[in-house]
């Protein structure tokens, strides 16, 4: 920003990092909460910090002093200061009084040796605290570590380095790549093997790149609000995103402009690369070097054949993280308020797919175990089968009157639910439901959902359950 003379805009303040290590004195005056955070603040920074009230205060209390920290709230004794510690050149910071202050306290983000500092000059300190929580998902603790190990390395690559565009070429690498990368999770030998070859090949003036690595990432239930942080900073990093149909929308906002994004499908009812395609586009692109992160819906381990995929590049020597995401269970329940468990009503959850279910498939399925009437089913890309999987968890003696529920499209802006009983649920599916991914949970637990979200006025209550919240009064 620049003013109309074209010189740039004065700073309101310097930003300044103080070592205070090795016990620098300093004096904070007052009591109180602030204070004590003051004192708190300091302490972790290494200070010796003296505390007094207002009434103790003497000059002869600057002597030798770092810095002077005024949290009493007295108009006259922060006049004194003002005065006293100007004339005797020590900084002094006066609480939510920025006009008389020397310095400020920032809004901190600690990623030790990493440390962020972020300053709206005193204006809106509410305002620095916000900016710092949206940092908190830019830089993860992990770059403390990233820190640590970047040191060890920095005297070897100044000696093996001699131009700094040399150096600056071989810490992008290390820092954006590979190396990296097995850092941040905490793989610190193979880090340093990593940074070693690269070390090696940057001063022989080498150029080859070395295998990328491949994350596996959960994308969550379709709301992107739901995405983990390790999520999110996998998606920001990555070269080429392979993502399936049911990543949501918003989801793929995270990626650089200049990121490669492919469609791999992977939708039921609807065309789809085939595994051994996709198996093949990740090695491909790992083998190039690239950040490569297949991107599925909801969790990569819950029916997201995850564990084919990572085995099949370990096989070919490719590194493998996996992320893991909020399955479509767990975001559909939360979502609708609906109690997967309940104390005295469902006391476990079974997780099954209604996906490629052919003759083998639904013989070989136990149905028996399935029909659990103290527990909670969810069925996963069930719209297709819901019909049938009706007939036979009611063949195998679960009640048709047990509570049941359809949501299609779950957590996203055009989320539909439909609430009937397990008997009636297929036919009310079909005609309340469009053809999104769908979700159905069966169980008791359904019938305790919040009284918002309850069964139409037309779809009379299963009359177990309504007994028995009239008699809980």
């Amino acid at each position: 920003m620049r003013e109309a003379t074209g010189q740039p805009e004065t700073l309101p303040y310097m930003p300044v990092f103080m070592d205070l290590r090795k016990g620098r004195p300093c004096l904070v005056i007052g009591s109180g909460d602030m204070a004590g955070n003051k004192t708190a603040l300091l302490r972790r920074a290494g200070a010796d910090v003296r505390n007094m009230g207002a009434a103790d205060f003497t000059p002869a209390a600057l002597d030798e002093v770092a810095l002077v920290v005024d949290a009493a709230d007295d108009a006259r004794l922060t006049a004194t200061l003002v005065d006293l510690a100007r004339a005797r050149g020590v900084p002094l910071n006066v609480v939510d009084k920025p006009e008389f202050c020397d310095f400020i306290f920032p809004a901190i983000l600690d990623r030790s040796p990493v440390v962020v500092a972020v300053s709206t000059g005193g204006l809106a300190p509410a305002l620095a605290r916000l900016i710092r929580q949206r940092l908190e998902l830019a830089v993860p603790s992990a770059f403390g570590r990233l820190a640590r190990l970047a040191g060890e390395f920095r005297r070897k690559v100044q000696d093996a380095l001699p131009t700094t565009r040399q150096r600056l070429r071989y810490w992008d690498e290390v820092l954006d790549g590979r190396a990296g990368e097995l850092a941040m999770h905490g793989r610190d030998d193979e880090a340093r093997a990593e940074m070693e070859r690269l070390l090696g090949r940057t001063a022989a003036g080498g150029a080859d790149p070395g295998p990328g690595m491949v994350h596996l990432v959960g994308a969550g239930p379709g709301d992107p609000e739901l995405l983990t942080l390790a999520a999110i900073r996998a998606i920001k990093r990555a070269d080429v995103i392979l993502y399936d149909h049911l990543v949501g929308e918003g989801v793929l906002e995270f990626a650089r402009r200049d990121a490669e994004r492919i469609s791999v499908g992977k939708r039921a009812g609807r065309h789809s690369v085939k595994q051994t395609e996709i198996n093949a586009l990740l090695l491909e692109h790992a083998c190039r070097g690239r950040r490569v992160v297949r991107l599925k819906g909801g969790d990569p381990l819950m029916f997201g054949r995850a564990g084919e995929e990572a085995e099949y590049l370990r096989r070919h020597g490719i590194e493998v993280s996996i992320v893991p995401g909020v399955t479509a269970a767990l975001g559909c329940a939360a979502a609708a308020q609906i109690p997967l468990t309940l104390r005295g009503v469902s006391r476990s959850v079974q997780f099954v797919t209604a996906h490629c279910l052919d003759d083998d498939a639904t013989r070989a399925m136990d149905w028996g175990r399935l029909a659990n009437p103290d527990g909670t089913l969810a069925i996963y890309m069930g719209r297709s089968q819901l019909a049938h999987f009706s007939v036979r968890l009611i063949e195998a003696g679960l009640s048709p009157d047990t509570p049941a529920a359809a949501i299609e499209n779950g957590t996203r802006p055009d989320e539909r639910r439909c609430f009937a009983t397990l008997a009636t649920l297929p036919a009310r599916a079909a005609a309340e439901l469009g053809d999104g991914p769908t979700l159905v949970m069966v169980g008791a637990a359904i019938g305790h959902r919040p009284r918002e979200a309850a069964v139409p006025r037309d779809e009379p209550e299963p009359a177990r359950y309504a007994m028995e919240r009239a008699g809980a009064g």
